[in-house]
């Protein structure tokens, strides 16, 4: 069995759970395609007394202050990353799961030391990031430094993997000289996830329409004001209530003290991924949120395919493009938002509640019938194992 260096910052047990899920199912599923994965995952405070998910698996701490991940802590993780594999060959392919992005930069070095190719798996874009959040000098950082970085890693690179068409388009239009190196395996949905979890369809509630928000307002442009605007709006003519899983940032439990919507909208914290699978059975109404950017590039988040597998009304609002095809494409019972005004938001919940008051939002479906064919986490992993037997080969 072939074995890959499996290099992802964060792994299950750990803080931030969107990102590593999809690290996960791949380590999960590619000893099915003949691939050992050596994971090198980050030690923090989150793993202690938390069994692994996984076997061989690595635990290295960063070198820097754990008390800023997104910011600091990466740059020492990847240079332990570094130091612990500069001399080993006992792998046949390096992959790297970003962001954060300062692996990169190792498994490059890593490469050239030991001669196995390197395969990228972008999650987020990199250069072309539309939320270019932070203080001046990161947005500096982003126009000058990043640009050139990402450069000479993608020419290092052996394959290079995103995870939503407008991401695939934009780079292949920044690189054309590397279109063949690009590929695409998008986010999607692990059936073990709901068939093992005795999910059933949920039953409706007569007292209120419930809005089930699953994810972290306060990164990547994402700001609740708009629906809780809207939520304001409504309060007093219709019975709803938003409950939001997920570590949130102080800033929107301000919000919703500021508005008065303590009594419609619940901030839950962070659950086990089982859990939140559940509740989006018990659910009335799935919401899918999406800061509005005027680049055309997003990001699909794991979740937005769970909402799918799941088959509840979804509401979603994201600019026109990737989140919106895919909810327009699969789900059975949706309405879309595009443009960021309450009032079209209020229409939406408008609708969406009429129905409920008759008894209409209780479909478990998708759309169409190949959905689990395009996004199901073992056919993804098997896309994977063959970009990685590609780039052995390419090597």
């Amino acid at each position: 069995m072939r074995k890959v260096l499996f290099i992802a910052y964060q792994f299950p047990p750990c803080k931030e759970v969107g990102g590593s899920i999809r690290s996960e199912k791949f380590a999960n599923f590619l000893k099915r395609f003949g691939w050992h994965p050596l994971i090198v995952a980050l030690d923090s405070e989150c793993t202690v007394n938390h069994a692994e998910s996984v076997s061989s698996i690595t635990r290295l701490k960063t070198l820097l202050p754990f008390s800023k991940p997104y910011e600091l802590a990466p740059y020492g993780w990847a240079m332990n990353v570094w130091k612990k594999y500069r001399e080993r060959k006992d792998f046949d392919v390096i992959y790297i799961s970003c962001p954060p992005f300062p692996q990169i930069i190792a498994g490059v070095f890593i490469k050239k030391k030991s001669g196995a190719p390197l395969v990228l798996d972008l999650r987020d874009a990199w250069s072309l990031d539309p939320y270019k959040e932070g203080s001046r000098f990161k947005k500096i950082v982003y126009k000058y430094v990043f640009p050139r970085v990402e450069r000479w890693a993608f020419f290092n690179a052996d394959k290079i993997i995103m995870n939503t068409p407008s991401m695939l388009s934009a780079y292949k239009k920044l690189y054309p000289m590397l279109s063949s190196r690009l590929v695409l395996i998008p986010n999607g949905y692990d059936e073990s996830d709901f068939l093992e979890r005795g999910c059933t369809k949920g039953v409706p509630k007569e007292e209120y329409m419930e809005l089930l928000y699953c994810g972290r307002f306060g990164v990547g442009g994402r700001d609740p004001k708009l629906i809780l605007e809207a939520i304001k709006l409504l309060k007093n003519t219709l019975k709803i209530k938003l409950i939001i899983y997920g570590e949130q940032p102080l800033g929107v439990l301000e919000k919703i003290k500021l508005m008065g919507l303590e009594s419609k909208v619940t901030l839950k914290g962070q659950l086990e991924h089982s859990e939140v699978i559940k509740r989006m059975f018990e659910t009335d109404v799935l919401l899918a949120y999406q800061e509005n950017s005027n680049e055309g590039l997003q990001a699909v988040s794991g979740k937005t395919y769970e909402y799918l597998r799941v088959g509840k009304p979804i509401l979603s609002i994201a600019p026109t493009g990737d989140n919106q095809n895919l909810i327009q494409q699969y789900a059975a019972r949706y309405e879309i938002v595009t443009e960021y005004e309450v009032n079209v938001v209020v229409s939406a919940i408008k609708s969406l509640y009429a129905d409920w008051l008759h008894g209409n939002l209780l479909s478990n479906k998708v759309k169409n019938l190949d959905y689990s064919d395009k996004y199901e986490r073992k056919e993804l992993t098997k896309q994977l194992s063959k970009v990685l037997t590609e780039a052995v080969g390419i090597a």
